[in-house]
């Protein structure tokens, strides 16, 4: 698996602190069958802005050569988005270089203006993923639609699958949602331990939509490649109407198990 949204990075953001937790945290991954991870270390204007990415980057590739850990680190960035994206452009990484970037929303932000914003990075020859798309209320399940039609990449966490909104669930059973990442920061706290949930994920969607979510289509993105994508239903997007997407397939499955399994966890 690959997971392209991940602060393993050490002293850059407010991920792992220092080598010996970023060590800790590749162990972890690979212990879950994580084989790479693209350091997206936050990118916030006026507060982290790359100090000591390059050489804390260098610093963990080769350790985890020293340490024999066999895990493939990228270069990336979160970056939160602002119009002075326009001014640090050249110092803001893609995702391995990629014209994929990643994005993450100031909470504050409207949709009007988000549109504009993607508008702006789609007109620059970029594809923005849209990370972590179960923190924003703002944004309705058709406006979410809206974007993905645009060109926009939608993402996931991959914990949010324990307690699903009615809009993560639609976004995700109708196949809106194209990548699910860890948004792993500190080991205790968003870290790798995260085998139940995999495991539960992948008994949810069935073993090849699993692997679309957390293997293809991050291999894609970290080789500048067009993702896929497999949008279901192209009904009434309506937040208050049943979703029925990938219906058959998958909610009678999602409304039954997540209550089992992640409830009475």
């Amino acid at each position: 698996m690959i997971d392209i949204h991940s602060h393993i990075l050490f002293g850059v953001d407010d991920g792992a602190i220092d080598i010996e937790e970023s060590l800790s945290l590749a162990r972890q991954a690979v212990a879950v069958g994580y084989t790479d991870i693209v350091c997206s270390s936050h990118y916030l204007i006026g507060r982290f802005e790359n100090q000591n990415y390059n050489e804390n980057f260098e610093t963990l590739k080769n350790r985890l050569l020293e340490e024999k850990i066999p895990l493939n680190i990228h270069k990336g960035n979160e970056f939160a988005l602002d119009m002075g994206f326009f001014e640090h452009e050249g110092k803001i990484n893609s995702m391995a270089g990629s014209k994929y970037l990643l994005v993450e929303l100031k909470r504050e932000l409207i949709f009007v203006a988000c549109k504009a914003f993607f508008k702006e990075i789609l007109a620059k020859g970029y594809i923005p993923i849209f990370a972590h798309v179960e923190r924003y209320p703002q944004i309705k399940i058709s406006e979410f639609r809206e974007l993905v039609e645009m060109g926009v990449v939608l993402q996931m966490n991959l914990k949010a699958v324990a307690n699903p909104k009615h809009k993560v669930r639609y976004l995700l059973e109708n196949g809106y949602i194209s990548i699910i990442a860890t948004d792993s920061h500190r080991i205790g706290k968003r870290d790798y331990n995260v085998g139940e949930y995999l495991k539960n994920l992948e008994r949810y969607l069935g073993k090849e939509f699993f692997r679309l979510l957390m293997e293809v289509n991050p291999r894609k993105v970290i080789e500048s490649k067009e993702i896929v994508t497999v949008i279901k239903y192209e009904g009434d997007s309506d937040e208050k109407k049943k979703t029925n997407g990938i219906g058959n397939v998958f909610s009678d499955l999602f409304n039954e198990l997540f209550e089992r399994f992640f409830y009475s966890s």
